[in-house]
């Protein structure tokens, strides 16, 4: 008796694996960078570390019983972009500015403001506006997304976060580079959604990405 075997679901199959084995894994990248920029925002206004831990507090500001508040009239010259309504901040240069030399503020502006540690202008501060992500891939399987502050200098150009996150030359240790508990929670879920789509294609042929 002869028998005739259909390979042809079996070559699509295979086809899939192979499809799988060269992973292309931007879109769940592209998720992670929006985790590390809304992780980053929302665990510096809760003043909140790296580990969601909360920071030690800022004792020499506001010096005053009403606070400027945050995006009024009044605090709007201190921000650190020309536009008002510009959702990420933009670097000033090396020259004067709106909110003085490569965006710093005053002593006395500061001492205006009530802002968490690390962000004296709120949502406006260089630690959420600064925060740029990007990401890519270290060897054939290996992809990653990572977040890094631009720009971030004092009125002389010099680098300084270090020094806050590292606890240097007297000040307290508040270091933001890390990704908070529930901010890896969120990168995992979204591990796992993508990593089901790709099981999923090599199954059906289906396979829904998870939004950036």
């Amino acid at each position: 008796m002869n028998t005739i075997v259909d390979l042809s679901g079996l070559d699509r199959l295979i086809e899939r694996v192979e499809t799988i084995s060269k992973l292309d894994a931007t879109p769940l990248m592209l998720t992670w960078m929006n985790i590390i920029e809304e992780d980053n925002r929302k665990g510096v206004m809760a003043g909140t570390d790296k580990d969601g831990n909360y920071m030690f507090g800022v004792t020499y500001r506001p010096k005053t019983a009403k606070p400027l508040k945050i995006g009024s009239k009044a605090a709007d010259r201190l921000r650190n972009h020309a536009h008002g309504r510009a959702r990420v901040g933009a670097f000033s240069g090396f020259g004067p500015a709106a909110a003085g030399l490569n965006n710093n503020l005053t002593s006395s502006e500061y001492r205006m403001l009530g802002g968490p540690p690390l962000a004296p202008r709120g949502v406006f501060s260089r630690v959420i506006t600064n925060l740029r992500t990007d990401y890519g891939q270290d060897g054939d399987r290996n992809w990653f997304a990572r977040g890094f502050w631009f720009e971030v200098v004092s009125k002389k150009g010099v680098p300084f976060l270090n020094a806050h996150f590292e606890g240097k030359n007297g000040l307290p240790k508040r270091d933001l580079r890390g990704v908070r508990p529930e901010g890896l929670a969120k990168a995992r879920r979204a591990m796992v959604a993508w990593m089901s789509d790709l099981i999923r294609y090599a199954a059906t042929g289906q396979m829904n990405r998870p939004a950036a």
